[in-house]
């Protein structure tokens, strides 16, 4: 096991809850000064008024692990600096966008490579093209294509970074008519191994731009800028619907009739599970959250049949909508909390087992943890028009993403954790035989065994030539990285 390893390794083990304390930050002498002296943006130390916020990952599970500097780049140049001077004095590194990564794998005990503020925008009329910086947010797109009227596959979490969403693949309630977001990407630049700066698209580099559409990020190098096709938005029709009775038969009625949906539909099914504030007894409710490219009594149309099982306790319908105006209550804060997320692909129509596997063990949740969900993204459509090898991302025959997610708190008992993780990876294990695909690279799993393949797939040995290739030393490294 070399060095490089060994201080991973001792950060893996911090934050899993043991007391490992990585030699690196035993060390006094790292010439920090010259690396300031190389960088436009500032260098952020352990110890300064903001290194606390600026280190703190968006999984709290893994704050513990934190890096002992920060180098906020603000160009590619800074990024090229950056890689270089970790690799000459030995530290390790990682890329930050968004800070978005499940399992913490965007931070490290070495030097953290910060390009949140590089979150240009920049839209060409002439050729529909948006260039965005490789530190621009969900929030980035929102803000600067709203006046536009235009649009990117993009996600619904504003604070999620288009660098992770697009390398890794991206789901959003575009994919059905869109595709992934990582679909849009006609270009990207990205600093290698080697500190140089490529830029790579169809006919330039075309192996690293394979790979950089959906072989998740972090593996081959630090993207600093991403070119996107756009298309022109309008007005959509879009609800919020959530049923409290009859789950079972809700449940299994309204995946059949989103199924049966135009490729112009996008929706979401969550079974949100918590406990009632007044009585602390559990709860347990259905979320529908979908898009529809028509009008509202088309999507009313579509769930005519659940409605034949029950109305909705409650109810939000968006008739010819301003598209940027849904897409605001359609999206998530993201803010920080605790939790683990693991997911499956649906390769197949959701059966009756699956239906009764999955309300089997939502009744079982122990409910030691403020909350737990099951939700599904609806996919299809454009994602599964091109070949699993026409991209990295090969899960191009799913009819649905599944997750699993539980989130405690700061004061959660650590054995109640542990039951709700318990239930969770037994929840998991029934579901990967009935569901019969891949897991979701983006929803990156620490605990998941067969990640290589189930991120991958038949993919996996050209992505490993790529890597080999424009990382020989392995520099960006991760305990699920591409190897």
């Amino acid at each position: 096991m070399n060095r490089r390893f060994f201080l991973i390794g001792s950060a893996v083990a911090v934050a899993a809850g043991g007391s490992a304390v990585s030699p690196l930050r035993r060390r006094t002498s790292l010439p920090w000064s010259a690396l300031a002296k190389r960088l436009q943006g500032p260098l952020v130390l352990s110890g300064q008024p903001e290194f606390a916020t600026l280190a703190l990952p968006n999984n709290l599970r893994y704050a513990a692990r934190k890096p002992v500097g920060i180098a906020l780049c603000e160009t590619a140049a800074d990024v090229s600096a950056s890689v270089l001077w970790a690799r000459e004095n030995d530290v390790p590194l990682v890329a930050r966008s968004g800070g978005h990564s499940y399992a913490g794998y965007s931070t490290t005990t070495g030097l953290m490579i910060d390009v949140s503020r590089m979150n240009s925008f920049h839209f060409d009329t002439s050729t529909g093209v948006l260039t965005l910086g490789g530190g621009a947010r969900n929030q980035t797109v929102f803000d600067g294509c709203r006046p536009l009227g235009i649009a990117i596959p993009h996600g619904r979490c504003f604070q999620v970074g288009i660098a992770g969403l697009g390398l890794g693949g991206g789901i959003g309630f575009n994919l059905r008519p869109n595709g992934l977001t990582s679909d849009a990407i006609l270009q990207t630049q990205i600093v290698t191994a080697d500190g140089e700066l490529h830029t790579v698209d169809a006919s330039s580099n075309p192996d690293i731009f394979w790979a950089c559409r959906g072989g998740g990020g972090g593996n081959f190098g630090i993207n600093t800028s991403f070119s996107f096709q756009t298309f022109a938005v309008d007005k959509v029709a879009a609800c919020g619907l959530w049923w409290c009775d009859d789950l079972e038969r809700i449940f299994e009625t309204l995946v059949a009739a989103l199924e049966n949906g135009p490729d112009t539909l996008g929706s979401k099914v969550s079974i949100e599970l918590g406990h009632d504030p007044k009585t602390g007894e559990r709860t347990a409710a259905i979320q529908l959250l979908a898009q529809l490219n028509g009008r509202a009594e088309q999507l009313r149309d579509i769930l005519r049949p659940v409605y034949a099982v029950r109305s909705p306790r409650k109810t939000l319908f968006f008739d010819r909508a301003p598209y940027w105006v849904v897409q605001e209550k359609l999206s998530e804060p993201g803010l920080p909390s605790y939790y683990q997320e693991r997911s499956r692909f649906f390769n197949q129509r959701f059966s009756g087992e699956a239906v009764a596997a999955v309300l089997s063990w939502c009744r079982r949740w122990p409910g030691t943890t403020p909350s737990a969900e099951f939700k599904i993204f609806q996919t299809g459509g454009a994602c599964n028009t091109l070949s699993p090898g026409a991209t990295a991302f090969v899960h191009r025959n799913s009819w649905w993403l599944g997750s699993i997610n539980v989130s405690w708190s700061s004061t959660t008992h650590r054995s109640d954790v542990q039951r709700a993780l318990e239930w969770q990876a037994a929840f998991y294990e029934t579901l990967v035989p009935i569901a019969k695909g891949g897991a979701y690279q983006n929803f990156i799993d620490p605990s998941l065994e067969d990640w290589k393949t189930a991120y991958y797939g038949t993919n996996l040995p050209r992505l490993q030539t790529v890597k080999r290739r424009v990382d020989p030393e392995n520099i960006f490294t991760f305990p699920e990285a591409i190897s």
